[in-house]
């Protein structure tokens, strides 16, 4: 009699095996993306060996845990039959990967997919005969499946030697990440260029433990960094299509002075004379933009796109090429004196490797225990470096940053007065739907009145040197926070894509402007291009080589726009955000952020969003 009931451990022994032999089968397919890899010496190559060792065989490993599921049941038939079907679908998404990478050069996902559906066969619209042809390849992909699914079989392969192979497997993942963060801690584009074009790979990054254990000097390393850069010694390879075209742009008269201002988490409704006094009082005689929406719900992709101008997509290529964005090259060119003043650390997220990337002598960490300490410094910092500009470089102008963070951290003075009723102390632990958000709120005003306390002392200094007829002041922020406004438990920021996350004040005094209150819709990716061609002397040059909109005062600004978060990240369109998660599924949501069926997504549109999610990446 056959047995059509085969043990327990004949069933787990053929789903591990079929999930290793499919992980073998992955990484044969996975060598298509070498061609966008530069693997030009035994260093690289011995890194991408070990890559792809332990990268493609996890990946079958993760999605072949159904089949290990799968395996307590029963029937052998069944456990072949939809075994088969599963692992003919993923290597067919595989494939379709790198046609999607090879084309745009993202990798395939939630996102993509939900676009294309929604806009219909006109985005993706195949002939019949590839239809066809696509047929035939999905069906010799499962025949082949299924072969080799009745082959290993009757292989019977020892326990012994699969646990060899997974042990293996997880041995080169972990040296690969363990690798990859040596690297990026030592600004070694060679390895970190090469992670991005492996899909759903994100390599690890430890440079703050290896800092806090003694293992690396950061400001030492990055010297060196550039140092070996500026002598051609350390390749960067890979660079971004960035700009488009060449820059036109003609050398300023008198170009005036640049400060910007970002407050970590400020929303845009704290524009108000009871919680900003100092700010507001700036905004009376100011652009203010009423409508202002950061492209980011973190910190991380909210500055990215402040400067750049350009989606946090981008994060990965200009961090591991190490290019600063053009705003920072302009000025740079035309002889400012820099001065960055951080509250919080430029290691973690990398502002070091990607936005000031090329600022020499980059202070990474500012001394103070606390938000509000560090706050201080950077303030009483820049003050002492105005006193040192106006009496030896008064020839140049000067471009400043200063990011504070109290509102962030909920981290005021103990002796600054607080907005009753206060909660203190702040234990995030407590927060639910249920929560009364009103004394945690007042934390964070109390924050925002201080901040803006240290701001008007910056503000007040350039009054007194007479410096404010010179210099454009810019103050906004790199996302807002959010009190559970839309009565969904969501607190902070990073967590969705709603006003609360997104929408910041952007109040920019301009001196030979006059005041004005602007209402049209603005976001981050405005602000870049709009410096480089009204300040810098770019106006030659089209916005649209420079970024992703046409600037805070075009009149053919795009009805879409991209936010991202730290995983995930969102189109928002309307009155409607389509958000993919890190996990790839999708959600069609409203402003309220509730669920909504479809959007109104056409072909254009959706060719227009997959254009500009790549076309600064080398074709």
């Amino acid at each position: 009699m056959r047995n059509i009931r085969p043990t327990l451990k004949q069933r787990l022994n053929w789903a591990l095996t079929f999930t290793l032999a499919n992980g073998l089968i992955a990484t044969v397919i996975g060598l298509n993306y070498l061609r966008w890899m530069s693997v030009s010496d035994g260093y690289t190559t011995a890194y991408v060996f070990t890559l792809y060792g332990g990268q493609f065989f996890l990946l079958a490993m993760v999605f072949g845990l159904p089949l290990i599921l799968l395996a307590f049941a029963p029937w052998r038939t069944l456990l072949i039959t939809l075994g088969s079907f599963w692992a003919a679908i993923l290597i067919c998404l595989l494939s379709l990967d790198t046609a999607v990478y090879a084309q745009y050069r993202f990798h395939l996902s939630g996102f993509v997919l939900e676009l294309a559906a929604q806009a219909g066969q006109e985005v993706f619209n195949f002939s019949g005969r590839t239809w066809l042809e696509a047929g035939f390849v999905a069906t010799g992909v499962l025949i082949g499946e299924i072969v080799l699914a009745w082959v290993i079989w009757h292989w019977h392969p020892r326990f012994l030697w699969l646990g060899a192979a997974f042990a293996t497997t997880l041995a080169f993942q972990m040296t690969a990440h363990g690798w990859h963060a040596w690297a990026d801690a030592h600004y070694d584009t060679r390895i970190t260029t090469i992670t991005r074009h492996v899909p759903l790979y994100y390599g690890a990054t430890a440079k703050r433990f290896f800092k806090e254990n003694g293992l690396i000097d950061p400001e030492k390393i990055r010297e060196q960094a550039q140092l070996q850069e500026m002598v051609g010694a350390r390749s960067r390879a890979e660079k971004p299509d960035y700009p488009k075209h060449p820059l036109a742009c003609l050398t300023p008269e008198s170009p005036p002075n640049i400060l910007i201002i970002a407050v970590d988490s400020l929303r845009w409704d704290m524009l108000d004379e009871q919680w900003m006094p100092a700010v507001s009082r700036l905004a009376k005689s100011s652009l203010v933009f009423h409508n202002h929406r950061s492209n980011g719900n973190a910190t991380k992709p909210g500055i990215f796109t402040l400067f750049y101008g350009l989606p946090a997509s981008y994060w990965d290529l200009f961090s591991s090429t190490h290019t600063p964005p053009l705003l920072i090259q302009r000025i740079q060119e035309l002889g400012y004196v820099l001065r960055i003043l951080s509250s919080t650390t430029l290691v973690s997220p990398a502002f070091d490797r990607n936005v000031f990337s090329s600022v020499e002598n980059l202070r990474l960490q500012t001394p103070g225990s606390s938000a509000w300490e560090r706050d201080a410094q950077i303030t009483d910092d820049w003050l002492a470096s105005m006193e040192e500009w106006q009496q030896e470089q008064r020839n140049q102008p000067f471009f400043g940053f200063l990011f504070y963070d109290s509102p962030h951290s909920f981290s005021p003075p103990p002796d600054f007065p607080r907005v009753e009723p206060f909660w203190d102390p702040v234990n995030v632990l407590e927060l639910d739907n249920d929560f009364d958000p009103e004394p945690y709120f007042n934390v964070y005003k109390t924050t925002v009145r201080y901040t803006d306390h240290l701001i008007d002392q910056v503000l007040e200094d350039l009054r007194q040197r007479s410096l404010l007829d010179n210099t454009i002041v810019l103050i906004t922020a790199d996302h807002g926070k959010e009190f559970n406004e839309n009565g969904k438990n969501y607190w902070g920021h990073g967590s969705n894509f709603s006003d609360y996350q997104l929408r910041v004040p952007l109040i920019i005094h301009w001196p030979g402007r006059e005041p004005a209150e602007i209402y049209r819709d603005t976001v981050h990716f405005d602000i870049a291009p709009t410096l480089l061609r009204s300040v810098l002397g770019c106006s030659e040059t089209p916005a649209e080589n420079l970024a992703s909109d046409f600037g805070l005062f075009a009149e053919n600004s795009r009805h879409w726009t991209i936010a991202h978060s730290y995983m995930s990240h969102a189109l928002l369109i309307d009155d409607t955000i389509v958000v993919t998660d890190p996990a790839g599924n999708v959600d069609i949501l409203d402003k309220n952020l509730e669920p909504k069926a479809s959007f109104p997504a056409s072909a254009v549109l959706v060719q227009s969003v997959l254009q500009e999610l790549a076309r600064f990446n080398k074709n």
